[in-house]
């Protein structure tokens, strides 16, 4: 649900008040929205406050907290949140927006809060609401009719009046009790449960899952009876029975056979098309295949696959593609499965995959990574980027691991280790390569790619680059990856690229040009030419792969663009930047467009930086984008629109432009207080001169100062006054005075010789 504001304040317990707290924050991308979640102590009580559109401060009732930011932007790209950071001298974070967006927040097990980030117009009412839980008891008790909008707390927090059920469920419709038509009265007896009452049960279910960010659809049918492999267990135990409605057996049956799981288990969570955690029986990988695979089990198998009448024997089916995977032959298992439609063994099919080095597509081990078995190896193995809240059960994983043979290892480990590094466990990635070393005896080629890309998440770049410059210059399966990522590594610490990883990259780009890597190799040719200042040819190539995915066509615009802006001559810059203006619109990120702008208007030119700043996906109400284009307007003459632009603003970069827009309207006064304001002396003083007040310029002596003075000094009057002495003295002394202010102010407002 998307709102202008969410803000649930919920008072906490009692907290130690002298041991600290650490509070760690976690990101994620999750399509259109951003995940943000905060690992909070039991009982804390917690606000989000969202009163400007540009931020989103969330604070927590406890003492002695700090938080852990380390994690906070890994996995986020700048669409929606451009930063984490503390509060200054409170209990909080302040999310700062790279969009107009709203926040959605929840507490999910007690623990976990969770700040959902969507695009969205809040409300320029926003505020803190006070929802403690004394003033919503006391709420509850003196009205008999709750608001649609109060919050209620507790072990069943929600909004609005409590229901039955939770008030954050659907609303059905009242049940019609007997039997429906078209269904007799010995089919709703025997039942032991009304229809209507069974879907409405059905329905709560997964409303609940879906309000608490449970549900997870993976691409799988529910577990049949006649699986082998499966028990569905939905009957309740004799003294349940006998204590139980019919309503209360339902609803845990359809818990168990949802989520796969046996009744009355609620410990784990609902996922729709699977068991929250595959049972270990179905994963015992290292007695699929027998002593001697390829000698023995699947020769045998083979033999025996067609039976009478030339049909296939299911339960040979899935032994034999156990035997292939069991040794790592992924593909061979998953064309054995494909034999028979009619097998169903997604486990199996899903592991063939990984094996041979595909992610889980379908979602098997989704969300399974904290399970106690192997599932979680699979889930963490098979998975391509977890979720800011996924929890990662390193014991069960290395475990898992180490039961594996030796081929197996072999095959997965460095893929282990580098997922590890990935989710943000370096130490436990270096170990499961220290072991498959021990167990090896060497270090092959992979073991050694994986090792770059821990050193590289750990910003050990040097490191990185030298192991990637290794592989890349020696064939082998890893070598076009280590390539690619070795010239990224370059581009992004502004290096030149070495000519030899220039000529592979060009090699590579042309002769994978058609294969899965192909537009992977092609991003990281341009990126080669442009660090070496090639952009003629860089920038030739970047409209010629219409066909490549938009995503790496947009990721070439963006880098290249940051790369020329940043290093180009003035000549080269304007000839890329001006050339294809609209073919960038669109492709080009928020980031690099502005940067592009920004250089435009440093070179004089406003009107192409306009339509820079016009651009696709330019949020034109963020602070960033408002100081460019009063820029644009002050160097198009256009004062009043650069102020517009201003409205609202604060800083030094604001009040700068603010002043230079007040003194071409001509505003001196308040041009000379505000430059005086910045430090900037010499503008104050021109200003101040310029108003006819030189107090305001700071008050120092100089030409100008002097010369505005000169208005202010009184001598007699000679017609007034009697001839003296003393009159003509003060005129003289007034007169050189004044010639040697003159004489001053041309000299310090000369031109050069040049």
């Amino acid at each position: 649900m998307i709102r202008s504001l969410l803000t649930v304040m919920l008072l906490c317990a009692t907290t130690s008040p002298t041991a600290a707290q650490d509070v760690r924050v976690r990101s994620g991308e999750h399509g259109n929205f951003t995940r943000l979640a905060l690992d909070i102590p039991a009982d804390t009580g917690w606000s989000i406050d969202q009163s400007s559109s540009d931020a989103i401060d969330v604070r927590l009732g406890g003492e002695n907290i700090e938080f852990d930011l380390s994690r906070a932007l890994t996995r986020l790209n700048e669409e929606r949140v451009l930063g984490v950071s503390e509060l200054p001298g409170d209990q909080g974070i302040r999310i700062s927006l790279g969009c107009a967006c709203v926040a959605e927040a929840f507490l999910a097990n007690d623990r976990m809060l969770v700040v959902d980030i969507r695009r969205g117009i809040s409300s320029p009412q926003a505020s803190t609401v006070d929802q403690s839980p004394a003033r919503v008891a006391d709420e509850a008790a003196t009205s008999e009719t709750p608001s649609l909008s109060s919050v209620r707390i507790g072990q069943n927090p929600g909004i609005g009046p409590k229901n039955a059920g939770n008030a954050l469920l659907p609303d059905f419709n009242e049940l019609v009790q007997g039997p429906r038509p078209f269904e007799s009265e010995s089919q709703s007896a025997a039942t032991g449960l009304d229809p209507g009452v069974f879907e409405h049960m059905l329905a709560e279910q997964l409303a609940t899952a879906a309000t608490d960010g449970l549900l997870d659809s993976a691409m799988r049918s529910l577990p049949k009876a006649g699986d082998s492999h499966v028990e569905q267990k939905v009957n309740v135990s004799p003294l349940s029975s006998s204590q139980e409605t019919p309503e209360k057996k339902a609803a845990r049956a359809i818990e168990a056979v949802i989520s796969g799981r046996e009744p009355g288990n609620m410990q784990s969570h609902i996922r729709i098309g699977g068991a929250t955690c595959v049972a270990e029986r179905d994963l015992d990988i290292t007695s699929w295949g027998g002593d001697d695979p390829l000698a023995d089990t699947i020769p045998a198998l083979r033999g025996r696959l067609f039976g009478e009448f030339d049909r296939l024997d299911r339960d040979v089916v899935i032994g034999l593609a156990r035997a292939y995977t069991s040794i790592g032959f992924g593909a061979e298992a998953r064309a054995v499965l494909d034999l028979d439609s009619d097998t169903q063994d997604s486990a199996l099919f899903a592991i063939a995959g990984i094996v041979d080095g595909y992610s889980d597509r379908a979602g098997v081990f989704a969300g399974q990574t904290n399970c106690d078995g192997p599932a979680a190896f699979w889930a963490l193995i098979g998975s391509v980027d977890l979720p800011g809240n996924a929890g990662v059960n390193q014991k069960a994983i290395l475990t898992t691991f180490e039961g594996l043979s030796l081929r197996m290892r072999t095959q997965l480990g460095p893929r282990l280790a580098t997922r590890l590094a990935e989710e943000g466990f370096p130490d436990a990635a270096r170990n499961v390569l220290s072991r498959l070393e021990r167990a090896t005896g060497e270090i092959n080629d992979d073991m050694m790619f994986s090792k770059a890309q821990i050193d590289r998440l750990n910003a050990s770049h040097d490191q990185a680059h030298e192991i990637l410059n290794a592989i890349a210059s020696k064939s082998g399966p890893n070598a076009p990856e280590a390539m690619a990522q070795a010239i990224e590594l370059a581009t992004e610490n502004r290096e030149r690229v070495n000519s030899t990883l220039a000529d592979l990259s060009g090699a590579y780009s042309t002769e994978m040009r058609d294969t899965e890597k192909g537009p992977d190799l092609w991003l990281a040719h341009l990126r080669a030419l442009t660090a070496n200042g090639q952009y003629d040819a860089s920038f030739g190539q970047l409209f010629d792969k219409p066909n490549y995915p938009r995503s790496i066509r947009a990721k070439a615009t963006t880098d290249l663009l940051t790369l020329l802006t940043e290093q180009a001559q003035d000549t080269a810059f304007l000839k890329h930047s001006l050339a294809r203006t609209d073919g960038y619109d669109g492709l080009a990120s928020s980031k690099s467009a502005l940067l592009v702008a920004g250089r435009l208007l440093d070179l004089g030119l406003p009107e192409p930086a306009k339509r820079w700043l016009d651009f696709e996906g330019i949020d034109r109400t963020k602070p960033d984008v408002r100081l460019l284009s009063a820029r644009a307007h002050l160097a198009q003459a256009e004062p009043e629109q650069a102020e517009i632009a201003l409205i609202g603003l604060k800083g030094d970069d604001a009040l700068s432009l603010r002043a230079e827009a007040r003194r071409m309207m001509g505003d001196y006064s308040y041009a000379a207080e505000a430059y005086t304001t910045l430090g900037n002396t010499e503008n104050a003083r021109r200003s101040a001169w310029l108003a006819g007040e030189p107090n305001l310029g700071g008050g120092e002596r100089d030409a100008l100062s002097a010369a505005m003075r000169l208005r202010q000094d009184t001598i007699p009057d000679p017609a007034s006054n009697a001839p003296s002495l003393a009159v003509a003295e003060t005129v003289a002394s007034a007169g050189a005075d004044t010639r040697g202010t003159i004489r001053a102010l041309l000299d310090a407002t000369r031109l050069s010789a040049e």
